[in-house]
């Protein structure tokens, strides 16, 4: 009877393992997906024939955004809007404020208390870096910074 008891908890655990397996595969397939598709278009688009860096952005619009060397070895970024419509950005990563330069503009400007994220992404057609944070009331805040280094904008959206 103790021998039933134990294989039927064993064959349960393992039925729940496995589900918990089946749902997390499930879960990241989209973006392994886009990922995957994005550093295609990359590489198309851009002449890319590497790929170091990825980022899912997804606000007003949605990009993936690709960061790798072309054949001359210029490093670039490389911009990919969800809606086809749209054009491809691409700018040279030496044009662009690295993202500990992001992060010092934050840190001028406020004193989080948590930095949950720091991803390329584009607000209203700029390529900026994102910058997720809690701040000291454990309130989530986003703070935007331009790309270019020709640009001094920043924007911080409060409180969400």
């Amino acid at each position: 009877m103790k021998k039933w008891i134990l294989g039927i908890s064993i064959v349960v655990v393992v039925g729940i393992i496995g589900l918990f397996v089946n749902v997390y595969f499930q879960a990241v397939n989209p973006l392994n997906s886009a990922h995957q598709t994005a550093i295609t278009e990359a590489k198309q688009k851009a002449n890319l024939v590497s790929a170091d860096q990825f980022y899912q952005f997804n606000g007003t619009e949605n990009y993936s955004v690709v960061v790798g060397k072309q054949k001359n070895g210029t490093k670039v970024a490389v911009w990919i809007p969800e809606n086809k419509k749209e054009n491809v950005t691409i700018m040279k990563w030496a044009d662009g404020i690295s993202k500990k330069e992001a992060l010092n503009k934050l840190m001028e400007k406020k004193t989080p208390a948590k930095i949950l994220g720091i991803r390329l992404g584009m607000k209203d057609q700029m390529p900026v870096w994102e910058v997720s944070f809690l701040d000291k009331s454990k309130k989530l805040n986003y703070f935007y910074i331009d790309f270019p280094k020709t640009s001094n904008h920043s924007t911080l959206i409060e409180n969400i």
